[in-house]
């Protein structure tokens, strides 16, 4: 029998995930919903930067939280992350991962349509506007195509390595879904500048089948490029202090 989290037990004890795996129809729908918040996005992040920009989602998918390191060869990478829990109904917690290098970058980018910034704070308040305008446009969408008034929650800026905010992520919000849903996003602008931000969202089963039985009409075809992720093999994760302090201060 299924557990709260969709997680089944074989007959030697093992978990084993129930729902990895997307439907074609589910994955059009998630594939919607991400392309939608990235249009929605755009045009505030273009306004702030003063010139074009376009964000793609070139792919979706669902894996288990502990293989997202090892997908995006990122165990020892410097990582920045935005974290946003909703609980109030049902439990769902999106993170927004930047490597380092991008959240320079994209610091660097806003920021020079600042005047007067503070050095010292700049790259936390800059992350978290550019993690509100995206998370908040990704709930737009989803209040558009299934008519959920979902509304967002304040945000925890982390810096440390991704295996080891995954790992943490998970164990403090108590997140075993058996599966994390994954939008890559693209986000491009004047000049050929170019990043990839990853979107990982720990959502309950049953969120996710509400997201997609109230899915308000039949999803587009899928376009080229629309992939579902595949999972990779089981990782060995260390926890690191620095995201268990910046955890620690939700509580």
């Amino acid at each position: 029998m299924p557990s709260k989290w969709g997680v089944k037990r074989d007959m030697k004890g093992k978990n084993e995930p129930s729902k990895l795996l997307l439907e074609k129809k589910e994955l059009k729908i998630l594939i919607e919903i991400g392309n939608i918040g990235a249009k929605y996005a755009a045009n505030p992040l273009s306004k702030i930067l003063k010139q074009s920009v376009t964000i793609n989602v070139p792919r979706v998918g669902m894996m288990p939280p502990s293989m997202l390191p090892t997908f995006y060869h990122g165990q020892n990478t410097p990582t920045a992350a935005v974290c946003m829990p909703l609980t109030e109904v049902m439990e769902c917690h999106f993170l927004f991962i930047f490597e380092m290098y991008e959240s320079k970058e994209i610091t660097t980018l806003m920021t020079k349509t600042l005047a007067h910034a503070e050095q010292a704070s700049i790259k936390i308040s800059v992350l978290e506007e550019f993690g509100n305008i995206l998370l908040g446009s990704l709930l737009t969408a989803i209040s558009d195509l299934t008519a959920l008034n979902i509304i967002s929650a304040s945000l925890v800026l982390i810096d440390a390595l991704l295996d080891a905010i995954i790992s943490d992520f998970v164990r403090k919000l108590s997140v075993s879904t058996g599966g994390a849903l994954v939008i890559d996003t693209c986000l491009r602008c004047r000049g050929g500048y170019y990043a990839a931000v990853q979107l990982m969202i720990f959502l309950s089963p049953e969120l996710q089948e509400l997201l997609i039985s109230k899915s308000i009409f039949p999803p587009k075809k899928a376009r080229k490029g629309d992939v579902e992720l595949t999972s990779l093999g089981n990782l060995s994760i260390e926890t690191e202090d620095s995201v268990k302090a910046a955890l620690n201060t939700k509580e």
